[in-house]
């Protein structure tokens, strides 16, 4: 299940139904996973909670995984772009991961919301394609230098429908 090549991921890309599995039953495949039913924790999310009223993820610690390119890698940081500095592909791996990313963003187009994103007054759809789009230029940069690791395992989790929505403490996924 580790991807080697960039065609590799762009052939998982293009032949996924992006969250069409949410709230069904996923088999952690290589990964520890704590599995959501859906996102009803979050109905009762505002701005300011007692501590007593935090849903249960949210106390316990998951850290959402980014959904923004912007964002920090919270399972790298800025490991995988150093090595690419010290190897003088910077620049060409940036190229080719965004490269991926457009790739990724077009296949994403289709994807419209999903029910099981929506909870109380939030829509978590734009969290979900963000968080896939940063995923797909975590593991082109795994790929290219050649160290397929976490997002590269997390790719098979939208391969297969569902969304990674975040990382406990211990180090399981957070799938819907």
């Amino acid at each position: 299940m580790t991807m080697t090549d960039l065609r590799e991921l762009t052939d998982l890309i293009h032949t996924t139904d992006w969250f069409s599995c949410l709230g069904q039953e996923y088999h952690g495949k290589g990964l520890q996973v704590v599995q959501l039913p859906n996102l009803d924790q979050w109905s009762r999310v505002t701005d300011i909670l007692p501590d007593d009223r935090v849903p249960d993820l949210i106390a316990g610690g998951m850290e959402w995984l980014p959904s923004q390119r912007d964002m920090v890698d919270p399972i790298h940081r800025d490991f995988l772009e150093q090595r690419a500095v010290e190897l003088g592909k910077r620049a060409e791996f940036g190229e080719r991961s965004s490269e991926i990313y457009k790739v990724a963003l077009a296949a994403l187009r289709g994807f419209q919301g999903d029910p099981f994103l929506k909870v109380g007054p939030h829509d978590f759809a734009e969290a979900a394609r963000g968080s896939a789009l940063f995923a797909v230029r975590r593991a082109a940069f795994e790929i290219l230098l050649g160290i397929p690791g976490f997002w590269c395992r997390l790719m098979h989790v939208y391969a297969d429908g569902h969304w990674p929505l975040g990382v406990m403490p211990t180090g399981d996924v957070v799938v819907l």
